[in-house]
């Protein structure tokens, strides 16, 4: 392994107290020891707090302080940084709490701080955890923002951070599982899985078949900072959509109720209508993980680590 980013300057992780920032951190600690991440690595979020680590399972816990992104520019220009893994944004659902026009503002002054900090850390690496809602504005030729502010906010952050990064990574995130889940009603893989918790059947309300393509937060970031220490440049594209398998949800929500015991699925869905599908092909993905000697969870695999986060309370995702 070549270890340039990984010995060398500071390793900064935005929105560390997300869903893909924790996995981002357990999945870190396992690469450095507790003395030299605590001096190596800077975790930000909205607001200053800290989080538990979870990732030196022979060792107590200890907590580790989490900084307000507004300071991350401030950090850039007094100190070298080596990477930037970029996992901060507000999600589709706040649209509606905080209205379009403050969501708008909020996710560019966002976007803002990290483009500031990488402009003053030319060296530094960077990955930017994006969303297959971007996928869609590719070929559009006028963006839409008032129809979907969060897809093309995240087009928009993709292009500005990889020009301000020629070798950067983007990574667009489609379904995810993972222990750190974040409020788990609101995901069919998490709102299954509280039923089944329950030994509650689970119950299909969709008339037409629904497909997403999945991916575990750990092998997202296990890749990631694969990729960052390797210092690996893929020239071709620097954008993958991280999707690992496919399924529709009726097989998921029977894979659950077999490992589960539960009664049978309740369904509504006609097979012969048309699907509801928010999918990526897996193959550019799964050959960059192989590239880094990395195997994927298997569908059945990414149900057991989401499972740990609704069992054990110390994969909860909430900081202090």
């Amino acid at each position: 392994m070549n270890s340039s980013a990984k010995d060398h300057g500071l390793l900064v992780i935005t929105g560390a107290t997300g869903w893909v920032g924790r996995t981002a951190v357990e999945e870190l600690q396992s690469l450095l020891t507790p003395e030299n991440f605590l001096e190596r690595v800077r975790l930000f979020a909205s607001r200053s707090g800290s989080i538990v680590s979870t990732g030196y399972t022979d060792l107590p816990p200890f907590s580790i302080p989490v900084f307000p992104l507004k300071d991350l520019p401030d950090l850039a220009v007094s100190e070298s940084l080596s990477a930037v893994l970029h996992t901060a944004f507000l999600t589709r659902d706040r649209v509606a709490q905080v209205g379009q026009d403050d969501y708008v503002a909020t996710n560019r002054w966002i976007t803002a701080q990290v483009a500031s900090a990488l402009t003053a850390s030319p060296q530094a690496r960077a990955v930017v955890i994006s969303s297959g809602a971007a996928a869609v504005h590719d070929q559009e030729l006028g963006l839409d923002l008032a129809s979907d502010p969060y897809g093309v906010l995240k087009w928009e952050e993709e292009q500005l951070l990889s020009n301000l990064v020629p070798g950067s990574l983007v990574l667009r995130l489609y379904a995810l599982s993972g222990r750190f889940i974040r409020e788990p009603v609101r995901f069919a893989l998490g709102d299954f899985l509280l039923k089944a918790l329950r030994k509650q059947p689970i119950r299909l309300d969709s008339p037409n078949p629904v497909l997403r393509s999945y991916a575990n937060a750990s092998d997202i970031t296990t890749f990631v900072w694969r990729w960052l220490f390797n210092n690996n440049v893929d020239n071709s594209s620097n954008v993958l959509a991280a999707t690992s398998c496919t399924t529709n949800l009726f097989d998921l929500a029977s894979l659950i109720t077999r490992i589960y015991d539960l009664p049978p699925v309740q369904s509504t869905i006609d097979p012969a209508a048309v699907p509801n599908c928010y999918i990526a092909d897996s193959e550019s993905f799964l050959t960059a993980m192989n590239e880094q000697n990395l195997l994927p969870m298997t569908m059945e695999q990414q149900v057991i680590d989401t499972a740990k986060g609704l069992t054990n309370p110390e994969h909860a995702t909430n900081s202090r």
